[in-house]
């Protein structure tokens, strides 16, 4: 009889500690960058980035208690242990924290007018244009990027992507530097904003700058451990790519 009560007893328990790991929160830092991360009218996110973290938390187990913020914002509230962890890792990552694998590839350009007629090649062409370039940029997009701006006098960071769009639209700069699903979503946006049907978007694009492979970071290997056992898996299962074919049929 004893036997007939343990085993069902051994079975709640069970559930009970697999229900336990379902319900493990972590605190996640996310930056807003439409059309990759961004919230929409209901108030949850969305966006392709989110998509596929979200389904890497999902395969890992664990359930994200998002916290937004700017990529500086974010380092420092990873590094004070605001947060468990944050993606994606804009330059060095806080002491103490450890890097996943890449889950995300940016492809980060320059963007001009084509009105302007503005020819560029390498980074250190950008030398005496006005440059308005993402948060932190100058640490990510390589030496001369980084040389170049640094005797720039008009070379400014914006965390907010929509200022971007409209300091290149309102002849404020003459480049942004930035990736390009994000930069292309803003420039349209303010355009339709302006009465403007969009057909196409009066730029040109500069493939100066390598892919940026982005990683996320964990103030707990262990958690970054699971994130890229989980992260291998929805690449192998066929999750990752079917995340990433639908929202490049949109494009």
């Amino acid at each position: 009889m004893r036997r007939h009560f343990m085993l069902p007893l051994i079975c709640m328990l069970f559930l009970s500690c697999a229900h336990a790991a379902r319900a493990e929160k972590v605190r996640f830092g996310l930056r807003e960058a439409a059309p990759l991360v961004e919230t929409a009218p209901d108030g949850k996110l969305r966006g392709l980035e989110y998509e596929l973290l979200s389904a890497i938390f999902t395969a890992a187990g664990m359930e994200t208690e998002p916290y937004i913020g700017s990529n500086a914002r974010l380092a420092l509230a990873a590094g004070e242990g605001t947060i468990d962890g944050f993606a994606p890792v804009v330059g060095s990552p806080p002491d103490g924290l450890t890097l996943t694998d890449s889950y995300i590839t940016y492809r980060n350009v320059a963007i001009t007018l084509i009105s302007r007629n503005i020819q560029l090649e390498a980074p250190g062409d950008l030398k005496g244009l006005r440059v308005l370039a993402f948060q932190r940029a100058s640490k990510v997009l390589g030496p001369e990027f980084a040389a170049t701006v640094a005797q720039s006098e008009d070379y400014r960071e914006e965390p907010v992507q929509a200022l971007q769009a409209k300091g290149l639209l309102f002849g404020r700069y003459d480049v942004l530097v930035g990736e390009s699903r994000v930069l292309q979503y803003h420039i349209a946006q303010v355009l339709a904003a302006g009465g403007d049907p969009v057909r196409s978007l009066p730029i040109v694009e500069h493939r100066l700058f390598p892919p940026n492979f982005y990683c996320a970071a964990f103030r707990d290997p262990a958690l970054a451990a699971r994130f890229n056992d989980a992260l291998r898996r929805v690449k192998t299962d066929g999750t990752y790519d079917a995340i990433m074919a639908r929202y490049d049929a949109t494009q």
